[in-house]
């Protein structure tokens, strides 16, 4: 039996299947093992290289919802093992429209707290009003 942790390239190999030999080489490494680890971070790359996709036009090419589509479809596997409730906040913040990473970040900050009210702060406008909007503290920095 063999466990695997995954590296962010071979999810992206898989989900974007626009490779398709070495498509087939990580979903064959990845069926024959006991266990695939995927450490939270690795999702933080993920989402991050999948948004940094752009058409000939410049516009991207896989939309918040499509990302987070192919996050669910990756991790829905019985063998497949990750930080459940931080995943969930990444994926819950890319279906709000906003950063997977950000919503790790609070998260993993408002869990670190140990029940102290804690408020996200950034220079990043997106993130804040993403963040209020879902009805977490947040404060912009200007």
């Amino acid at each position: 039996m063999t466990a695997f942790v995954v590296d962010a390239n071979v999810i992206v190999r898989v989900m974007l299947n626009d490779d398709k030999l070495q498509a087939r080489v990580a979903r064959d490494a990845l069926k024959s093992a006991s266990m695939v680890i995927v450490p939270t971070h690795v999702f933080c790359e993920v989402a991050w290289v999948m948004r940094s996709i752009k058409t000939d036009t410049g516009e991207r090419r896989y939309s918040h919802s499509t990302i987070a589509a192919g996050m669910r479809r990756f991790i829905k596997f019985d063998h497949v093992v990750i930080a459940e409730d931080e995943v969930e906040a990444g994926l819950q913040m890319l279906d709000a429209g906003g950063d997977f990473a950000d919503g790790v970040i609070e998260y993993t900050g408002r869990s670190l707290a140990r029940g102290v009210a804690t408020a996200f702060l950034s220079f990043d406008k997106n993130v804040v009003s993403t963040l209020a909007r879902r009805g977490f503290s947040a404060l912009l920095l200007s």
